[in-house]
């Protein structure tokens, strides 16, 4: 059954605009309005038909580029590389706007499960540098130009931002599954992030995470980095798409910000440096400020940072995409010469 939970979303308001920027910016004249398409999370059943009709809902938009949030295929199939490299790119391909690709854990840190085919996640996101990421370009026929962190096709090529419109656009590889950070306590866990669905051994588990540290601080770079880069460029806003939902299983209203999620933010969080660093960049930047994300299915768009007022920040606003049997997608309206800069219709199929 089709999932529905995004109704009381759409009853509050079917287009939602950013508030205006904490700073008036340079005005540096007009700009082209880009159309962005959001989505992620999709391609789970293998349903042709549901790839066919959101393929074709977007291709009828006429479209800037796409921005993927991660996760092509569910976390209970194989993770061959058809799955995970070949017939990705074919649906990709079929687009007539590019697409911007962010790695999720599906496609290779939960890939160790016995249903995915208990293969080494290490091995999936080294073939998932290789096949995506080995040129400066987007996905699609029509591929945009990308500046990426790291050489191509190895670590952290994953990572990537460019600018349109005095708006910049940021990907950075922060999946679900904690990040892939299994800390010690989650070894002796038979259902934890090491051992459930899944026979690898406590030695394989601490391999794997091994590479966590480094890729931490990496992203931690490459968001500041971006940061660093719209400030001198006074850019109107910036983008960042990840796939992990960072505040699950949280609910932030009620103070549950500052009384659930703030105090799980620790060193065994896969995602605390990121979200610090991201509070501090955001709460210092003049522009509007949009997380985008996918990992739980659930459509929303919210004010999700709090300054230590109490206050919500105005320039931050978080979006997560449609997913797993709806195959729904968020159509973003950029214009920096806009008042509010972005703006979100959620386009939603039957």
């Amino acid at each position: 059954m089709r999932n529905r939970s995004w109704k009381a979303a759409l009853i509050l308001a079917a287009v939602i605009s950013v508030p205006q920027a904490v700073q008036a910016r340079e005005d540096n004249g007009s700009h082209k309005v880009l159309k962005v398409a959001l989505w992620g999370d999709e391609f789970y059943d293998d349903s042709a038909a549901l790839v066919d009709q959101t393929i074709e809902s977007m291709n009828n938009h006429k479209l800037d580029f796409t921005l993927f949030a991660g996760d092509t295929k569910n976390g209970s199939s194989p993770c061959t590389d058809a799955a995970i490299g070949d017939e990705v790119i074919a649906i990709f391909n079929r687009l007539k706007a590019p697409t911007v690709y962010t790695l999720g854990d599906n496609e290779w840190t939960d890939c160790h499960r016995t249903s995915n085919g208990s293969y080494d996640p290490l091995e999936r996101l080294a073939y998932l540098r290789t096949t995506f990421f080995s040129t400066n370009k987007s996905q699609g026929t029509n591929p945009i130009k990308l500046k990426r962190q790291g050489a191509l096709g190895q670590e952290y090529s994953e990572n990537s931002r460019f600018e349109k419109n005095e708006v910049e656009f940021v990907s950075l590889h922060i999946p679900g599954s904690n990040n892939n950070l299994i800390t010690a306590a989650d070894l002796l866990l038979p259902k934890g992030l090491c051992h459930n669905k899944s026979t690898r051994t406590d030695a394989q588990c601490i391999a794997t995470t091994a590479e966590y540290p480094a890729r931490n601080a990496m992203n931690v770079a490459w968001l500041q980095e971006s940061f660093a880069e719209a400030r001198d460029k006074h850019y109107a806003g910036i983008v960042i798409v990840i796939q992990a939902d960072i505040f699950f299983p949280f609910e932030l209203s009620d103070g549950g910000y500052d009384a659930a999620f703030l105090p799980s933010l620790t060193a065994a969080n896969g995602y605390s440096d990121f979200w610090k660093e991201l509070v501090a960049e955001t709460q210092t930047f003049s522009g509007q400020v949009v997380l985008v994300h996918g990992d739980s299915h659930y459509f929303k768009i919210d004010k999700a940072m709090v300054n230590d007022d109490g206050r919500l920040t105005p320039n931050f606003t978080r979006v997560e995409v449609f997913g797993n049997a709806d195959n729904s997608w968020v159509e973003m309206t950029v214009d920096p010469d806009a008042e509010n800069v972005f703006s979100f219709i959620p386009v939603v199929l039957n």
